[in-house]
């Protein structure tokens, strides 16, 4: 690894380094990434977040095939 890697791995918190050694360490120091119960609640409103980009895109795609550019769908975009 150069250092210009490491030092981007350092500044930004790092991410997933295949070659270190030892368990994984999650925040606060756990070796798993969830402890307890999920909340559910964090995994609806991230589907619903990419649902509603889904269908803002999909209605600009169908804006863009039938050619219809200054339509709502197409505009918003």
């Amino acid at each position: 690894m150069d250092i210009a890697t490491y030092l981007a791995a350092a500044r930004g918190g790092g991410g997933f380094n295949p070659y270190t050694a030892g368990n994984k360490v999650y925040g606060s120091g756990r070796s798993m990434p969830t402890m307890g119960a999920v909340d559910p609640l964090g995994y609806k409103e991230r589907d619903a977040l990419a649902a509603a980009k889904r269908n803002a895109l999909l209605k600009r795609l169908q804006a863009s095939q039938s050619q219809n550019y200054f339509s709502p769908q197409w505009l918003r975009g």
